[in-house]
């Protein structure tokens, strides 16, 4: 049976730092969202040094319904799981997250799905997830994910993780459902592959890319169409770190699709 998954067992969820709390209200406001806001915890000396984004907290709790509170130095340092500079004395509270299963992956024409089998480490999560973002990726399909890690997931993703859709599910099944929709297959594999450079990475198609520690599973390479890799300038046996190497096949499908992408703001 597919149907959402909530995590389970979670203690109460705190998302640290503006750009992380941005996120979520972002995905609010686009009716996106996986997990709700319950409350935003502000740290007393910040009412006064941050005026500006304690105003655009307010608005939104006004907006979204989540209550503003404020907290003392040593509340702040209970909540947090690093140092101040990684939080700001900011804070929100959050209600576990919902993650649609197979059913919720769509095909269609112009659609990039990304498969992880085997990503277990949230720095390197966050990161692959900021970059299938940036990268126009319609949404990332995995098997599973660190339980209590979504805090640092989204501190590494600069908040892209809570923007970015994500498909919590058997992705055999994930994969299936998309080829029967007209999808090809592509495997990050060295074996028998091809230079993504050169290989036809049209849309739609799924990418299936594999943890640093067993790399793809038989059963996932058993239903791709061709493999890519990432050529290199020296001579190595090893591969690339897997956030590294899904930013660099990300960026190659959204070159070769995307030719009017758009610059980063500064």
């Amino acid at each position: 049976m597919d149907t959402p998954q909530q995590q389970r067992n979670c203690p109460p969820l705190f998302f640290g730092g503006i750009v992380s709390v941005s996120a979520l209200i972002k995905a609010e406001d686009a009716g996106t969202a996986r997990r709700r806001i319950l409350r935003v915890l502000i740290e007393e000396s910040r009412f006064s040094s941050e005026r500006r984004r304690v105003a655009f907290l307010r608005a939104a709790s006004e907006r979204l319904g989540f209550r503003v509170e404020k907290i003392t130095a040593g509340e702040a340092e209970a909540i947090s799981d690093g140092p101040t500079q990684t939080h700001g004395g900011i804070f929100a509270e959050v209600t576990p997250a919902v993650y649609p299963g197979s059913r919720a992956v769509v095909p269609g024409k112009g659609v990039f799905y990304a498969v992880l089998d085997g990503a277990e480490d949230p720095y390197s999560l966050g990161h692959i997830m900021r970059a299938l973002y940036l990268f126009g990726a319609s949404g990332l399909i995995t098997g599973r994910l660190p339980d209590g890690a979504d805090a640092k997931i989204c501190r590494a993703s600069a908040g892209m993780s809570e923007l970015l859709p994500v498909f919590l599910c058997d992705a055999e099944e994930a994969v299936l459902r998309l080829k029967s929709g007209g999808f090809r297959v592509a495997a990050a594999e060295i074996r028998d592959s091809e230079d993504a450079a050169s290989a036809d990475l049209s849309l739609p198609l799924v990418l299936i890319c594999g943890g640093e520690k067993r790399g793809i599973s038989s059963k996932l390479l058993s239903l791709c169409d061709f493999n890519v890799r990432i050529p290199y300038a020296r001579d190595y046996i090893g591969s690339l770190p897997s956030e590294t190497a899904v930013s660099v096949l990300a960026y190659e499908i959204m070159k070769q699709n995307l030719p009017g992408a758009v610059a980063p703001s500064h």
